[in-house]
């Protein structure tokens, strides 16, 4: 029996789902809470009248935006299917035609992650269940087809080539963000780094929000060989601060045995619900 093990899946899910890449400059997306404005004798300095920081007012508004994470109670995360591809370039197997994607697929996940000012991401830890390669099970513990990552660490950033914010993650200690068996397949190591889409707690406050992993050719052509290049799966949008060599995407080092051997970009695609403390990203 051959062994599937990642390490370095990363997230909040995740698979991750996936790291504080470099610290946060002052420019950078940050956390903010609806809180209750103080007072000046009997009379409120805030700028908003509602606990949800929508309905602006000159002065006297009993509530007013800041910087904070709330209570900083762990928010719960949960989504449906989620995998992780990998791209197999032409000639390194026979048992594998130019360009096929070998995908480890989980049916469900749910975690906890924590928020911290001014935009960092912390605890965040995942289980996928009914998780398979190839039809054979994948598991990191006893249980089967169920997959716990490592804990993970992250930032908000700005989206690099587009609009939007994003947590970039990856492993809280080390290199290796999840660690599992595949039977009868092979034995992997998950390194690096990846970037999600934040959504739903953009520039409002909301006790729910997303986190979007994507995936595509975000790298463009690799050289896996002298002479040799394919077009790998990695996540996209990537993010070019920090990482590895100056970019955030995982690496799959395959060893046996029916996934060709090597060090291959991976891609993680997942959509991951939030559910914690009212807050908002302002960008």
């Amino acid at each position: 029996m051959t062994r599937i093990k990642v390490m370095g899946l990363a997230l909040v899910a995740v698979f991750a789902i996936a790291a504080i890449g470099s610290a946060a400059a002052s420019a950078a997306p940050s956390y903010k809470e609806c809180a209750k404005a103080a007072k000046v004798g009997k009379t409120f300095t805030g700028k908003y009248t509602d606990k949800n920081c929508t309905a602006k007012v000159e002065t006297g508004g009993k509530y007013e935006l800041q910087a904070g994470v709330g209570k900083g109670k762990a928010a719960k995360t949960s989504g449906g299917p989620a995998e992780l591809l990998v791209v197999i370039p032409a000639g390194v197997s026979e048992e594998f035609p130019e360009g096929a994607t070998v995908k480890i697929t989980c049916a469900s996940n749910k975690g906890v992650s924590t928020s911290s000012s001014p935009n960092l991401v912390s605890k965040a830890v995942t289980t996928f269940s009914k998780c398979k390669t190839l039809g054979s099970p994948c598991q990191s513990g006893a249980k089967k087809e169920t997959i716990v990552t490592n804990s993970l660490s992250g930032e908000l950033v700005d989206i690099e080539g587009g609009e939007g914010v994003g947590t970039v993650l990856h492993a809280e200690t080390g290199t290796s963000t999840a660690a599992f068996v595949c039977t009868e397949v092979a034995e992997t190591n998950v390194i690096g780094s990846l970037i999600g889409i934040n959504s739903g707690n953009v520039g409002k406050i909301s006790k729910t929000s997303a986190l979007t992993f994507e995936v595509g050719p975000g790298l463009g052509e690799v050289e896996y060989a002298p002479g040799k290049k394919y077009t790998p799966i990695v996540n996209v949008p990537t993010h070019k601060t920090g990482g590895v060599n100056g970019e955030h995407f995982l690496t799959s080092q395959i060893s046996k045995e029916k996934v060709p051997a090597g060090e291959l970009p991976s891609g993680q695609k997942q959509a991951v619900s939030v559910k914690g403390e009212a807050l908002e990203i302002t960008p």
